[in-house]
């Protein structure tokens, strides 16, 4: 969603969250540019909860957790709430930041495409923790998957079948991901 300037608009991530906290939308910060978060279609909510529930039944008695829609990702150059985050650290209920995000899922909107596949991408790659950061697209079956290797961050295409993924194992069958949507016969 395009955003003009304004006076009072925040420069850093700290200045943003103040700035957000008095703000009745919810919005994002990525590089310097405050960004209004879209409402969500009814695909775009009917993949991240198919999304959720797949995570949970196989994250169910592990360490790790799938969270949505609200926990948020800081860096230095962004604040960024992802459809869904994976962390496998003790999750701590004094903050809505998750330090140590194993995964990070966005499912792409037309406003965010950009976004999700760009700038936001790059800072998520600098987080130490980061295994892996999955786009989900909306339009059609099809998930982009960035995986950690090393220092190295390789990303694959997958538009059938299934993805498998480790730290931690999981397989996201990619029917079950756009199931209850128009995308699949």
């Amino acid at each position: 969603m395009a955003e003009t300037a304004r006076e009072d608009w925040p420069w850093t991530v700290a200045e943003f969250e103040d700035w957000h906290a008095r703000q009745p939308d919810r919005w994002e910060f990525v590089f310097g540019a405050p960004k209004m978060m879209a409402p969500a279609t009814m695909r775009h909510s009917v993949i991240k909860r198919n999304l959720a529930r797949l995570l949970d039944r196989q994250l169910e008695g592990g360490p790790c957790e799938v969270l949505v829609d609200g926990p948020q990702i800081r860096t230095e150059e962004i604040s960024a709430i992802p459809d869904l985050v994976v962390t496998c650290s003790p999750l701590d209920f004094s903050t809505p930041v998750i330090a140590e995000p194993a995964i990070i899922i966005e499912v792409m909107s037309p406003s965010s495409e950009a976004d999700d596949h760009g700038l936001k991408m790059l800072a998520y790659r600098r987080i130490p923790s980061l295994r892996h950061d999955l786009v989900v697209a909306q339009h059609e079956p099809l998930i982009v998957v960035h995986s950690r290797a090393g220092d190295l961050w390789h990303e694959r295409f997958v538009a059938e079948g299934s993805i498998a993924l480790e730290g931690p194992p999981l397989r996201l069958e990619l029917s079950g991901v756009y199931a209850s949507t128009d995308l699949v016969a």
